[in-house]
């Protein structure tokens, strides 16, 4: 065969090949599917994550619904204790512990000015100094609001502090006696 006619071939052969589709429609297929697989993983972490990334207003339950048993001895359940925008919180969280009312943790979050902070020493929470501190201040808000002590404490842990931490200062603070009663909250941090 003379060489141009081979070179013809050659080159035919190239531009037919280069004339054919890259991508098949079978490649379409699985990249259609993974951008869709992409877009629900998105999603579905923005919708999981939208509580840790704005501010979003809670509720904490307060309202005593009483528990009643009227089959056999007529017992009724009253509340001895309930919550309120007074109630005291304690914050805690990796690097100090954070303490102030209900209602400074939630309607009046933005002011630096109604809660009180107790820096960690060496990465351990200053149990003994918070206490002596929130003692201070009920006495103060007696003295000068009239806001009578209730002896519950609600202890707010920050999800990055380990269960074993909290719960240490969750037993200091049931040691000290000040409070009666130490309730485990969550989502106001």
């Amino acid at each position: 065969m003379p060489t141009p006619v081979i070179i013809q071939q050659k080159v035919f052969a190239t531009k037919k090949r280069l004339s054919e589709p890259v991508i098949t429609e079978q490649s379409l297929w699985c990249l259609g599917i993974c951008c869709l697989l992409v877009v629900l993983l998105v999603g579905g972490q923005l919708i999981a994550r939208g509580s840790k990334l704005g501010f979003i207003a809670i509720d904490i339950p307060v309202a005593s619904q009483p528990l009643s048993d009227e089959t056999l001895n007529g017992f009724k359940e009253q509340p001895t204790q309930s919550l309120s925008s007074h109630s005291i919180v304690l914050a805690l969280t990796p690097s100090e512990l954070i303490f102030g009312d209900v209602s400074s943790f939630t309607s009046h979050k933005s002011d630096v000015r109604n809660k009180f902070s107790i820096r960690h020493a060496n990465g351990s929470p200053q149990v003994a100094e918070a206490i002596s501190q929130i003692e201070t201040w009920i006495e103060d808000r007696k003295r000068r609001l009239g806001i009578r002590p209730e002896g519950i404490l609600i202890l707010m842990p920050d999800p990055a502090v380990p269960v074993a931490i909290v719960s240490v200062v969750a037993d200091k603070i049931r040691q000290s006696k000040t409070f009666a009663h130490i309730v485990l909250g969550g989502g106001m941090l």
